[in-house]
């Protein structure tokens, strides 16, 4: 919408944005057409996404599902403790088989159920999604097989043996190698791969496509590649197990929520970058090459920080707090680069006129419900991107389209 348009759209006196100059009623607290704040320097730490949060907040569910709003957020945080208390009883009861597999496959089951609900791609079906998710835990078995237990086996072998043979000094120095830097670096190339081939594709090739595409690859590689690894679990003849149970119960947590979103969130960075800020994806820039560099390397300290920990006491449960540690950490880089993306893509949309998605008259916003000016990306009250809501949302918002999502 031009400036001409905004003004039409805002009766009485109105404040002309220093960023943009789009035109905004008095009493606005951040411009509707590019998010910047109205009455202070900047806008402080309010996210972009939901700007009842914090940039730098530790807010999971925001953060890989931002087409979420804070109401339907709780309901995901819910379903996902209450899922984890039964698999940890399920761990409890020596049940290994259901627990293991449950705990892979809990994040990115649930990642999938999300991208349903919210029919991200309203004219696109989910199948492509599910392809993604399907094709990268496929490559995740090939890949982890050729590691685990075609090539690398009796290195693996000796890197867990070690522990008992001396300590870090009894450590193949070869095989660390292999696991802590190699494999890290083949794994996020095979997690980047089918969420870069769909980034590609007009549709899909927004910042927080990419992103949805990252994490629900870098979900699917955790889960397949679990598999490959503790099969033993899953053939051995003893289905209950009642031995080492507190060790168990550590591994659990790590494979059902550190791991799995270590390898989501970093994979999510990476696409996301690829797709770039604004409509058309930026593809193999040098910003690109760097988010690929963090996201291997994230996981090569969380691989090798995990088999440093198991020399010492309680490694098992130091372990799943260095995970923790690396989780957070991605966690706030992607609030970051996200926040700053649908900043910055708002003010070159609003340089050159355009209305990749705009809202109606009378909509409201999703997150305080605060009416909506027309021609929005952004509310005028806490400051939340209409652009990152959901297609339930946006269907209530009255929001149409000309570009992909966003």
């Amino acid at each position: 919408m031009t400036e001409s348009g905004d003004h039409h759209q805002i009766r009485g006196n109105h404040v002309p944005c220093s960023t943009c100059a789009a035109h905004n009623p008095e009493v606005a607290a951040y411009c509707h057409r590019c998010g910047s704040s109205l009455h202070a320097a900047s806008r402080g730490g309010a996210y972009a996404i939901q700007g009842g949060e914090g940039v730098g907040q530790f807010a999971l569910i925001s953060t890989i599902m931002p087409h979420t709003s804070r109401r339907t957020a709780d309901s995901y945080r819910w379903a996902l403790i209450a899922s984890s208390v039964l698999i940890l009883g399920a761990t409890f009861l020596g049940l290994l088989p259901i627990a293991v597999a449950a705990a892979a496959f809990l994040v990115p089951m649930t990642y999938l159920v999300y991208v349903y609900d919210v029919n991200l791609w309203e004219d696109t079906p989910v199948r492509f999604v599910l392809a993604a998710f399907v094709v990268t835990g496929a490559l995740a078995v090939v890949v982890s097989l050729f590691f685990f237990r075609w090539v690398f086996a009796d290195d693996f072998t000796g890197l867990l043996l070690s522990v008992n043979r001396g300590g870090v000094g009894a450590m193949p120095i070869g095989a660390l190698l292999v696991f802590a830097v190699l494999l890290p670096l083949v794994a996020e190339v095979v997690k980047n791969l089918a969420g870069i081939v769909l980034a590609r594709m007009p549709q899909f090739d927004d910042m927080v496509d990419g992103l949805t595409l990252g994490i629900a690859s870098g979900t699917a590689y955790a889960a397949f590649e679990t598999l490959v690894l503790f099969s033993a679990v899953f053939t051995s003849p003893q289905f209950r197990t009642t031995e080492g149970l507190a060790s168990w119960i550590a591994v659990v947590v790590n494979l059902m929520i550190v791991k799995s979103l270590i390898y989501g969130t970093a994979t999510g960075i990476s696409v996301a970058t690829f797709s770039g800020r604004g409509q058309g994806y930026d593809g193999f820039t040098g910003r690109y090459l760097a988010a690929f560099a963090l996201a291997t390397g994230a996981n090569a300290a969380y691989w090798l920080g995990v088999r440093l920990l198991a020399y010492v006491p309680w490694g098992q449960a130091l372990g799943v707090l260095w995970g923790f540690v690396i989780l957070a950490a991605l966690v706030i880089r992607l609030r970051v680069v996200m926040h700053q993306a649908l900043l910055e893509a708002a003010v070159e949309d609003a340089a050159r006129g355009a209305d990749l998605r705009s809202t109606s008259i009378e909509s409201f916003c999703p997150e305080c419900e605060h009416a909506l000016l027309s021609g929005s990306q952004f509310c005028i009250v806490c400051g939340t991107s209409v652009r990152s809501t959901s297609h339930q949302n946006r269907t209530h918002l009255g929001v149409g389209r000309t570009g992909g999502a966003a």
